[in-house]
């Protein structure tokens, strides 16, 4: 899979506790599939340390398409923090955020 938002290279499987997500090594941004996020929201902090480094790389405001399936990606407010705004496949419900906003969201619960 391809990162939607940088498009400069793969995205690297990262493994956190029993949960695989994929991650861009370039623009440090996150693709969780449906029901990923909720789980490592709700884990223990210091097995989430691989998901929170990465800072804003200026890839906020770009659209991307879907890494699985190619949908365009919706961009929506976060519930649990209405300051960021997260990107959301329609079609197979998977989660975006860009480099950083893990932590963020991790911050604001």
């Amino acid at each position: 899979m391809n990162c939607p938002k940088c498009r400069t290279g793969a995205l690297v499987p990262t493994r956190v506790q029993a949960v695989e997500v994929d991650q861009c090594p370039q623009c440090r941004g996150i693709w969780f599939d449906e029901q990923e996020l909720g789980h490592l929201l709700a884990a223990k902090p210091g097995d989430l340390k691989p998901l929170t480094r990465g800072n804003d790389a200026g890839t906020d405001c770009v659209t991307g398409a879907c890494p699985r399936d190619g949908k365009e990606l919706l961009r929506v407010r976060s519930a649990r923090d209405p300051q960021i705004v997260v990107d959301v496949c329609p079609q197979c419900r998977g989660i975006w955020l860009d480099g950083g906003e893990f932590g963020r969201l991790r911050q604001g619960k």
